[in-house]
């Protein structure tokens, strides 16, 4: 299903031609009738060759601007209508820099009312903002009710689709609506983007899981969810809280602030847009920025925002952000969200004008993926470290690390360097002879220290992962492998399995996920473990009085 926003300004005839295309209203409401305008969403589709195309009707007038925006956010494919005899006004260039700012690049501009038109229609304007922009798939048509054919329209919006490319977004969905329906309870609506994963969905405003009723949609949900759809999702009442509009629902769970990095779509100097009152809008919700500030980096322009509330976002979620006394919009792709320690280091870099080269002046550690051109930084795993401190690191471990254990070794990484400790432990898989335990940097120098040394070889024979390998215990001294097991740093499954208190902590994070009740199959989804790993792994999970089963047919809850 392909996922179509209408877009333009109030009164050239957005609803009307959806009306034109599929034979349905938009506007429901009382006052949407009673003003003969668009207030809130709509929602409708048309379908050709058994294809289904869902419609978000927005409304044009500035005063819903923020409805427009969570109409546009999700959208596939735009409809920008334009008056043929009005042309380009003042909401066409509010939502054409809207549309841009969200990276939006498959547009049908149609041009209504032609048969009012006695001239022919003038599209230098239009042409004048295609020109300026990249990678832009279009196609411009003329409409009028009384003359246009609904299937040769159909046919050539099926023909426009069918030629457009569409970007990878994380999976997720922007809740749109969300009602109750007599009998069936609390339901709510939006646009699931491909591979969102419906067994699995995450309400991120409290970390949850949703228990689910049913999912239903135009087209069936496919196994595949290789498609942009539409659903509505009808939740049970055990679900702790329920999901409103604006509330965001994921595959995976998201750690949020009210702080936020964002990098800008194009290089950009009105640095004066930080003044006055402003707001960010994403996926259908939006908040008030509190701070705004600049930071230029070659070519690349950043900023980080303070907003009015705490909210998650998915990576590189396209976001709108507007000055709203100077009436302009900038768009942006949000990067992460800030703690408070790298908050006030931005701050302080820009109270103090200092030049800032490149992103890792400023948070020592970041990863790959936020660099999309090919840097000479230092790599560890999937991060870049900044060379200084990584110099730093290693002077530390090679003389004296006392300050370290004073605060313990998380404390003082993530305080000093905001460098998280698994980097530190991938640094010290350099050092033979100093191992963290229990938060502190030891020295391997006696009979404590080879118990440690052995724990790590069976660690790193059984692998990171829960389908651990198979080892044979008796390569290892008898003597440590014994007091491995009476301190609970390994585990044995079964005659064939044994595991490390790592593992375990996986496994007991993998539980904390699932329903109150859950079964076998919950488990076996939400860890990806076959039958041969989920069965032993529950059973040991009894055994420590982590879970307990409550009936002959599997169904665990947590002790």
């Amino acid at each position: 299903m392909t996922v179509i926003a209408t877009a333009g300004h109030v009164d050239h005839g957005k609803s009307t031609f959806v009306n034109f295309l599929t034979k349905q209203e938009t506007d429901r409401l009382p006052e949407e009738k009673k003003r003969g305008l668009t207030i809130n969403l709509g929602y409708t589709y048309f379908t050709y060759e058994n294809k289904t195309y869902s419609i978000v009707d927005v409304p044009g007038h500035k005063d819903y601007f923020k409805n427009t925006v969570s109409g546009f956010s999700n959208a596939d494919v735009i409809f920008f209508i334009i008056d043929s005899r009005e042309n380009w006004s003042e909401q066409s260039e509010e939502h054409f820099q809207a549309l841009i700012a969200l990276k939006k690049r498959n547009f049908l501009f149609i041009y209504t009312k032609t048969d009012l038109l006695k001239d022919e229609i003038d599209k230098k304007i239009l042409l004048s903002k295609i020109e300026t922009l990249q990678d832009i798939n279009y196609e411009i048509l003329e409409f009028n009710k009384i003359e246009s054919n609904n299937e040769d329209f159909s046919k050539v919006i099926h023909k426009f689709i069918e030629s457009c490319n569409f970007d990878k977004k994380i999976p997720s969905m922007w809740v749109d609506r969300a009602f109750t329906i007599d009998g069936t309870g609390k339901v709510v609506t939006g646009t699931a983007s491909k591979y969102f994963d419906y067994k699995n969905i995450i309400f991120n405003l409290h970390n949850e899981k949703l228990q689910i009723k049913e999912i239903q949609s135009r087209d069936a949900v496919n196994q595949e969810n290789n498609e942009t759809k539409r659903i509505a999702i009808s939740l049970k009442k055990t679900n702790d809280s329920f999901p409103k509009r604006g509330d965001l629902l994921t595959n995976k769970e998201i750690i949020f602030t009210d702080m936020l990095f964002i990098k800008l779509n194009s290089e950009y100097n009105d640095y004066l847009f930080s003044k006055g009152t402003s707001r960010i809008f994403f996926g259908t919700d939006n908040a008030n920025i509190k701070k705004i500030n600049f930071i230029k980096i070659k070519k690349n322009t950043y900023i980080n925002l303070t907003i009015s509330k705490a909210v998650p976002l998915p990576e590189f979620e396209n976001v709108v952000i507007q000055n709203i006394d100077k009436n302009q919009i900038v768009g942006g792709e949000f990067l992460f969200f800030l703690s408070d320690i790298q908050n006030q280091k931005i701050n302080k870099k820009i109270k103090n004008s200092e030049e800032v080269e490149n992103l890792l002046e400023i948070f020592n550690s970041l990863n790959v993926k936020y660099f999309k051109e090919n840097t000479k930084f230092s790599r560890i795993n999937d991060e870049y470290i900044n060379e200084s401190t990584l110099n730093e690191i290693y002077e530390i471990l090679e003389n004296d690390f006392s300050e370290i254990n004073k605060a313990g070794v998380e404390r003082y990484f993530n305080d000093k360097y905001q460098i998280k400790v698994e980097i530190i432990k991938e640094i010290l898989k350099n050092y033979e002879d100093i191992e963290i335990s229990n938060n502190q940097l030891l020295k391997i120098n006696n009979d404590q220290d080879i118990l440690i040394l052995e724990y790590k070889k069976i660690y790193k024979l059984l692998g990171d992962g829960l389908d651990v390998n198979s080892i044979d215990v008796k390569s290892f001294d008898g003597k440590y492998l014994k007091e491995l097991f009476l301190i609970n740093k390994i585990y044995r499954v079964n005659s064939k399995l044994i595991i490390s208190d790592k593992h375990l902590e996986k496994l007991i994070s993998i539980v904390k996920k699932l329903p109150k009740n859950f079964s076998v199959t919950d488990f076996k989804e939400e860890s990806n473990l076959s039958r041969k790993y989920s069965i032993p792994y529950l059973e040991l999970l009894d055994k420590l009085k982590i879970t307990t089963k409550i009936d002959k047919s599997g169904i665990r809850k947590l002790s």
